[in-house]
């Protein structure tokens, strides 16, 4: 079971110097819990989480104006022939819910992996025992 049997292809992404708004509004109109940050050459950089957007909120006297400035950075990237098991293991020592998929080192974003992609893999493996 390879990391790209699982992984949703071609993820929305956001800029960094994108406005916070702009985030809040994609994640809420296409229900999305992860948003990957990407530099102006479509290079991963960051992560933007729902959780990132409402502790910016509560913490911030105004609203962040930019993504950058409350995505988490660095990111983990892992590459769409690693192994699932390897993905599960860097999530899980990385306390993270999610992985951009890359071919190169992040310069090109080509999925992402999260938590609930993992469980669908759980349960298509439980299913065939």
């Amino acid at each position: 079971m390879h990391v790209s049997d699982y992984m949703t292809a071609a993820p929305i992404t956001i800029e960094t110097s994108a406005d916070y708004q702009e985030a809040f509004q994609i994640m809420e109109e296409r229900d999305l819990h992860h948003l990957p940050v990407v530099d102006a050459q479509g290079a991963v950089i960051g992560i933007l989480t729902r959780r990132d957007l409402q502790l910016a909120a509560r913490c911030f006297k105004e609203a962040p104006t930019e993504v950058g400035e409350v995505m988490h950075s660095p990111v983990t990237t892992i590459t769409p022939d690693a192994d699932l098991a390897a993905a599960v293991e860097r999530m899980r020592s990385d306390r993270i819910g999610c992985l951009p998929v890359s071919t190169d080192g992040g310069q090109n974003i080509v999925g992402i992996i999260t938590e609930t992609d993992l469980l669908r893999a759980l349960a298509q493996l439980l299913a065939e025992r």
